[in-house]
């Protein structure tokens, strides 16, 4: 069967918003899910992004959603524990990060560096797959 609609579960991790500053989102809990893929979407940037003008994505984990740590690289499939969004080819684009790691809880953060005065449009969201009961809706 082609229907994908009952197999995952999208939740909204943090709202769209124009930022300046760190953003961490919501936490998703993984339970009763054995996949994971957290996108941040990206717009276009107000500010010029360069090596000293840029954003930090990543993923943070945690057994009890209490503490958190980084998810390493080899917890994600897409082999990098970060992204760095530095130029215009790497704004107005979802960047996704596979989690495969054993952790139950999952937080997304984008850090600035540099100043960020008309901030960088974007929102994070998480898809849940693989689920333990369908529908997953």
């Amino acid at each position: 069967m082609r229907d994908i609609y009952h197999n995952i579960k999208v939740t909204q991790m943090l709202s769209p918003v124009v930022a300046t500053t760190t953003k961490t989102s919501a936490t998703v809990d993984l339970k009763g899910f054995d996949s994971a893929v957290i996108t941040f979407d990206i717009g276009q940037s107000g500010d010029t992004l360069s090596g000293s003008v840029y954003w930090t994505l990543a993923i943070l984990h945690s057994d009890d959603d209490s503490s958190y740590s980084a998810v390493v690289a080899a917890e994600l499939s897409n082999g990098a524990n970060s992204v760095v969004v530095d130029s215009a080819s790497l704004d107005e684009t979802a960047h996704n990060f596979g989690y495969v790691g054993s952790k139950r809880y999952l937080r997304a953060t984008a850090t600035p560096s540099g100043t960020h005065t008309n901030g960088t449009p974007m929102g994070i969201v998480a898809v849940r797959g693989t689920p333990s009961y369908m529908p997953a809706m």
